[in-house]
């Protein structure tokens, strides 16, 4: 005859466990922090994204979304940590990067933001923005050349802003050999 006091205990044990892992998964979880996001629930949405890592700590989108919320609420270096770690658990993470790169910016580390930035730009050669904020950067160091040559990529990829600040600008932007790095091709001609 088996013992079913001692059971008892057991299968508790069992049902409670089991009924822990059945919760949501770390991509629902991650999932259900963006349409909080979305809605503005920043506490909300902070508790999801907690959970996702809690659940899964190489979910690099939780990361990467916690770090949203962070840098909304004005916490940077929490965000910059978060977005840091999101990069370490995959390093083709192009948003990780670029909002990096932003809050480097921001804190004015330019070798760092600069580096981040590459960085978009090497993993996709389109992205306007990085761009722009690399020629923003390289403006700010008097780095006129860079700066121009990124204006005029992200110009040449569409970005309307670029396009309007070198044509109020007067300067040529459509056939001026900027090649599909970035880099000055060595007949460009010097534009005033």
């Amino acid at each position: 005859m088996m013992n079913y006091k001692k059971l008892l205990p057991f299968l508790l044990l069992v049902v409670c466990f089991g009924l822990a892992a059945c919760g949501p998964n770390a991509k629902d979880l991650n999932t259900s922090g963006i349409e909080k996001l979305k809605n503005e629930d920043f506490e909300g949405a902070m508790e999801d994204f907690n959970k996702a890592i809690e659940k899964d700590p190489e979910h690099a989108e939780a990361y990467l979304h916690r770090g949203y919320v962070y840098g909304s609420g004005g916490e940077l270096q929490e965000a910059l940590s978060d977005f840091s770690k999101a990069i370490a658990i995959d390093s083709a993470y192009i948003e990780a990067y670029y909002n990096r790169g932003f809050i480097y910016r921001f804190f004015e580390e330019y070798d760092k933001a600069i580096a981040d930035f590459n960085k978009v730009i090497a993993l996709n050669p389109d992205d306007t923005e990085a761009y722009v904020h690399r020629a923003l950067i390289r403006g700010r160091l008097g780095d006129k050349d860079g700066e121009l040559v990124d204006l005029k990529k992200a110009a040449k990829l569409g970005d309307p802003t670029a396009r309007n600040w070198l044509e109020d600008n007067g300067i040529a932007w459509e056939n001026d050999g900027v090649n599909s790095n970035g880099s000055e091709n060595a007949e460009e001609q010097k534009t005033q």
